[in-house]
């Protein structure tokens, strides 16, 4: 989640940023559904697909980050054949 100057990649800022959005407008298509607006269900489901979505791309992008990194260097395994 952080990037190698201590600081959170950008990616991860903006999806932290849209955060409230998809939680606002889950509620509000909730309430709005509740009370027979018929859009409320495409705005549930416009808030739920964006808040997965910007789970996925934070994961992946992180992922990519963090295995492109340089691996540590270590004695390799010694061979243990004698089980």
């Amino acid at each position: 989640m952080l990037n190698g100057r201590g600081q959170p990649s950008r990616i991860t800022t903006f999806t932290l940023r849209l955060s409230p959005l998809w939680t606002l407008l889950l509620i509000a298509g909730a309430y709005g559904g509740a009370l027979g607006w018929g859009v409320g269900a495409w705005v549930m489901f416009a808030a739920v697909s964006g808040q997965i979505g910007g789970h996925l791309l934070v994961g992946l992008t992180e992922y990519r980050r963090a295995m492109r990194r340089p691996w540590p260097k270590v004695q390799p395994a010694q061979d243990d054949d004698d089980w």
